[in-house]
C-alpha cells in the first residue's frame, strides 16, 4: 500500500448537470500535488441507489448504507491496489466514486478489484471502468469547483462557526465583504458596480505591495442559501481577471 503524499481534505458542493441536481465531493488537498507521477489511471465505480430522492440525490434512508459501502471500498482499494479516492458524484440516482490507480497495470489487478467489489458491495450492484488519465484531467476539469462553488464551501464553514455561536441565520444583519485589486482604476470601477447593487462601499486603501483593498457592506440574511446567492452576485461583479474576493464576516445574531 502507498499513501497519497498529502493529508486528504474532502469537501462538497452542489451543481447542476444536464438539468439535474448533483452533489460533487472531492479531495481538495490533492490539487497541490496532482498530477502524481506513477498514479495515472482513473478507476470509476458506479453504484445505482435503491431509494434515491425524487431529484436523484441520496435519501436519508439510504445515506448510512451508501456511506458505509464507500468506506469499505476506499479502504480495500487503498490497501490492495494502491487506489487513492479523489472524488464522488451523486446524480440522477447514482453514486459514482473515483480513484487514481498506479500507472503500471499489475497482472492480477482486475481480479483483485473485482474481488474487492464483490466483497464490499452487499446488496448493491457496482459497475466499473478504468481509463488512462496521467494529467488528472478528470480531477481538474470535471470535479474541481468553479469560483462560486468554491466560495459556497467557504460559506458553509463560516455558517457552521456562526451556528456554534448560537446565530440565527434567518435574521438580517450587516455583512462585511472584502476584496483586493491590483490597481486603483479597477478597484474604483468595481466599487461603482457594487454600489449599483446596493452595497455601501468604503474608501479603497492602498496596501504596502501596491495593490488595493476594498471593504463593502450590505444588509442580508444567511439562511436557505441566501449567502451563496450574495457571494455569487459579488463574484459576477468581480470578474476572474478583475481582482480577488476575500470572503465575508458578520456579527452573531442570537436566536430569540
Amino acid at each position: 500500500m502507498s499513501l497519497p503524499p498529502w493529508t486528504p481534505n474532502f469537501d462538497f458542493y452542489f451543481a447542476q448537470m444536464r438539468g439535474a441536481p448533483a452533489v460533487i465531493a472531492l479531495d481538495l488537498a490533492a490539487a497541490e500535488h496532482a498530477p502524481v507521477e506513477g498514479h495515472g489511471r482513473r478507476l470509476s465505480l458506479r453504484v445505482p441507489m435503491k431509494e434515491a430522492r425524487p431529484d436523484g440525490l441520496r435519501s436519508r434512508e439510504e445515506f448510512d448504507a451508501l456511506s458505509a459501502l464507500e468506506d469499505r471500498l476506499a479502504e480495500a482499494l487503498g490497501y490492495t491496489v494502491d487506489g487513492w479516492m479523489i472524488g464522488r458524484v451523486v446524480y440522477r440516482g447514482n453514486t459514482d466514486l473515483f480513484f487514481y490507480l498506479p500507472t503500471a497495470d499489475e497482472e492480477d489487478e482486475d481480479e483483485r478489484i473485482d474481488s474487492i467489489i464483490e466483497t464490499a458491495r452487499g446488496d448493491y450492484e457496482i459497475s466499473r471502468s478504468i481509463d488512462e488519465d496521467t494529467g488528472w484531467g478528470f480531477y481538474f476539469d470535471f470535479l474541481w469547483p468553479d469560483r462560486a462553488a468554491m466560495q459556497s464551501m467557504g460559506n458553509r464553514r463560516v455558517l457552521m462557526q456562526l451556528s456554534e455561536a448560537g446565530d440565527d441565520p434567518t435574521r438580517e444583519r450587516v455583512i462585511d465583504h472584502f476584496a483586493f485589486f491590483e490597481d486603483a482604476k479597477t478597484c474604483k470601477r468595481i466599487a461603482g458596480e457594487l454600489r449599483e447593487h446596493g452595497f455601501d462601499v468604503d474608501e479603497p486603501t492602498e496596501r504596502d505591495d501596491g495593490s488595493w483593498a476594498l471593504q463593502f457592506h450590505r444588509n442580508d440574511a444567511l439562511a436557505n442559501g441566501r449567502i451563496d446567492d450574495v457571494t455569487a452576485e459579488i463574484l459576477a461583479i468581480i470578474g476572474e481577471d478583475d481582482g480577488a474576493y476575500d470572503g465575508w464576516g458578520c456579527p452573531v445574531q442570537q436566536l430569540n
